[in-house]
């Protein structure tokens, strides 16, 4: 991989932040997580020539076709709309964003967040550049990196990558049960959790948040029941207390702290459909 600058790359900026958000509501640090929000929404709004770029990377790097020929289509698509930038703007988009980042939090402490696939936006990145004549590139390089983007695009759409699960079920019920979860955030985020932080942080769109969690607490719910089944009568007691908890919440407010406990639930839900499909 040639150097590259992760402050520049908007792909990684954005996850930086909304991991920093997601981080900061589960530890009840509302005050870095709204300073947060806001910078997203300031400098990832629709229009702006940074979300343009962010939505471009984040299709060559997140969003598989399935099909080779489908996936050199996108790659095509991309060169072109990667000259259709307006480079100025975007510079001073980005140098205003990383200026704003710095003098709050410090020159280091967004940017150490761990985000999953960070080669790949790398990758997406400086082939952008190189595509806007930005950057300097040999041609056995373009040539690797093409092939590498090629390869992910056309991987089959339901295709995801599923971690080893952790055996001790029960113990995962009651470090949720007891608020024990922050330091799983501080290195990735799932797809679900990542929806819900964009549906909350970035469109700020409440009832659409609130029917995610909905569905996320009845799922949950449903499978914690299901797996329940064939377990001790201690495990069975710790479900139910979960299962309490989780209908105590009340969703017809959305704040930051029912979408801390639900990103921890989230957690949860995923750990139990290993074990009970």
């Amino acid at each position: 991989m040639t150097r590259h600058n992760k402050k520049r790359n908007s792909g990684l900026l954005y996850e930086f932040l909304v991991r920093r958000i997601s981080r900061s509501l589960v530890e009840g640090d509302n005050k870095s997580a709204n300073i947060s929000k806001n910078i997203v929404k300031k400098y990832f709004t629709t229009g702006t020539e940074i979300h343009k770029e962010y939505r471009l990377i984040n299709a060559l790097v997140n969003v598989p076709v399935g099909s080779e020929v489908v996936a050199h289509a996108v790659l095509q698509e991309a060169r072109n709309a990667a000259k259709r930038f307006d480079s100025k703007a975007l510079k001073i988009e980005k140098d205003n964003l990383i200026h704003e980042i710095n003098h709050i939090f410090g020159p280091d402490s967004v940017y150490s967040e761990s985000v999953p696939g960070y080669k790949s936006y790398a990758t997406a990145s400086t082939l952008i550049k190189y595509w806007r004549e930005e950057k300097e590139l040999d041609l056995s390089t373009v040539i690797k990196f093409e092939s590498v983007l090629l390869e992910s695009l056309s991987r089959p759409p339901q295709e995801t990558q599923i971690e080893e699960r952790d055996p001790s079920v029960d113990n995962l019920v009651v470090k949720v049960a007891t608020d024990k979860l922050k330091r799983k955030y501080e290195a990735k985020l799932n797809t679900t959790q990542s929806q819900l932080i964009n549906l909350y942080a970035v469109e700020n769109d409440a009832d659409a948040t609130r029917v995610m969690i909905d569905t996320i607490f009845e799922n949950t719910l449903e499978n914690l029941s299901t797996y329940s089944v064939s377990q001790n009568k201690e495990f069975t007691e710790k479900a139910k207390e979960v299962s309490e908890n989780i209908h105590r919440l009340d969703t017809s407010e959305i704040s930051d702290s029912l979408i801390a406990k639900a990103l921890e639930i989230v957690e949860l839900n995923e750990e139990l459909q290993g074990v009970v499909k």
